[in-house]
């Protein structure tokens, strides 16, 4: 029997309802071809159906081996003839959960949820997992239970008091926390552990080197950072507020009132020239990364995908990001981020905060990131007629058109 009999036999056996079979039939392929990543991991997968969980783990095992070995090495010949690594990580998610070992099982999903933040599945087990934290106990009830900052790894902290969670991304989680040394609030950004491991060292490398970058940096539009704790991965910074520009487009569905339009174009643009004359490009804008201090008053936050350019050329401090209702036209033909992108950005925030809706849908995505209502302008002119020229002027599909416009112009005088 050659093996495309067995893959066969192996075929028609699960379509029969029989892991069993399925399972003989697949490891007689291994024993011939002990080497083909594909069908091994088929193979463990089988086996966790038919109930055969320490079988199964026994065929995992080569392959999460061969795929810490492949990372460390990096080359593309080095992942040949293996399955993904998230495959991987998700079988071994499900057996452990199977088993009983729901800590381990939560941190595998965990580290799935943070490599693809829109992961379904790992979302819904890893909350099955680990519930929701209990809200914050009354101030009644504070006195000598004081929650302190405990990381899944067991790094604690003793200077911050976690008050709750307020964010939650692909590499961090964002808490709202009470530093006790200088009773003050701040935000407490805290890289997911599973990125600070030996395969993600280049993560937690990029974390901390966008968080010093941040922390020298002044700016009224820039959220201030207060300190770096590496051995907590964890980042302080300022606490604003007043909530994010989405969460005040939620309360707005026909668009801002005129005079915070303005005011909130006029600080985003100064801050992006202040932060693309110190050579950072931002990378991500988008209305969830935009904090308030007051309506208008905006403040850039999250730079998580931040990129340096310098004489020498550009530097990702950050993961690869970028949200694609907000990308620039050439980043649909894999153009880098720029300072020209961010301004693309600014210019789909700002029509969105003038008219109410987004410049795209998901559907004009499929159109390579070009909106597809012809009426999408005259909206705008309805909206927001003193805007119009800088919020079209910004979302030229020629970048070097947007850098002529930099600027929102300035208020007229009453005078």
């Amino acid at each position: 029997m050659n093996e495309r009999d067995d893959l066969a036999d192996a075929e028609r056996a699960e379509r029969a309802g029989d892991p069993m079979g399925a399972a003989l039939a697949l490891r007689r392929h291994l024993e011939r071809q002990p080497a083909d990543g594909a069908a091994r991991l088929r193979f463990a997968r089988v086996l966790i159906a038919a109930g055969e969980h320490g079988a199964a783990r026994q065929a995992l095992a080569p392959l999460e081996a061969q795929l810490e070995q492949a990372s460390r090495r990096k080359g593309a010949e080095a992942l040949a003839g293996l399955p993904s690594e998230r495959d991987v990580e998700r079988a071994l998610a499900e057996l452990d959960e199977a088993d009983g070992a729901v800590a381990s099982a939560a941190s595998r999903w965990e580290r799935l949820l943070a490599d693809d933040i829109d992961d379904a599945q790992a979302r819904v087990r890893l909350a099955r997992l680990r519930p929701a934290s209990p809200s914050p106990p009354r101030q009644s009830d504070r006195a000598g239970t004081a929650e302190t900052l405990v990381s899944p790894e067991g790094v604690a902290t003793l200077r911050y008091r976690l008050v709750r969670e307020i964010g939650r991304g692909a590499t961090a989680t964002v808490y709202l926390a009470r530093d006790e040394a200088l009773d003050l609030s701040v935000a407490l950004k805290i890289l997911h552990p599973q990125l600070a491991a030996t395969r993600r060292a280049e993560s937690l490398g990029r974390f901390l080197a966008g968080a010093r970058l941040l922390a020298g940096l002044r700016h009224p539009g820039v959220v201030a950072v207060y300190d770096v704790d590496e051995p907590a991965r964890a980042l302080a910074m300022e606490w604003i507020a007043g909530g994010t520009l989405r969460a005040r487009l939620a309360t707005h569905p026909d668009g801002l009132p005129a005079d915070e339009l303005a005011a909130t174009g006029r600080g985003l643009l100064a801050t992006l020239a202040f932060l693309h004359g110190e050579g950072i490009v931002h990378g991500d804008l988008k209305p969830s990364n935009l904090l308030l201090r007051s309506p208008g008053e905006v403040v850039l936050a999250d730079f998580g995908a931040a990129v340096q350019i310098d004489r020498d050329g550009a530097e990702r401090l950050g993961e690869a990001g970028g949200t694609p209702l907000y990308l620039a036209p050439e980043q649909f033909q894999g153009a880098p981020a720029s300072a020209e992108t961010d301004l693309y950005a600014a210019g789909a925030i700002l029509w969105e905060a003038a008219t109410g809706r987004a410049l795209r849908s998901h559907a004009d995505l499929l159109q390579r990131g070009r909106p597809a209502d012809a009426a999408a302008g005259a909206r705008l002119h309805a909206h927001a007629p003193a805007s119009v020229e800088t919020i079209l002027a910004l979302l030229d599909p020629d970048p070097s058109s947007r850098r002529r416009r930099r600027a929102w112009p300035a208020a007229p005088s009453r005078y």
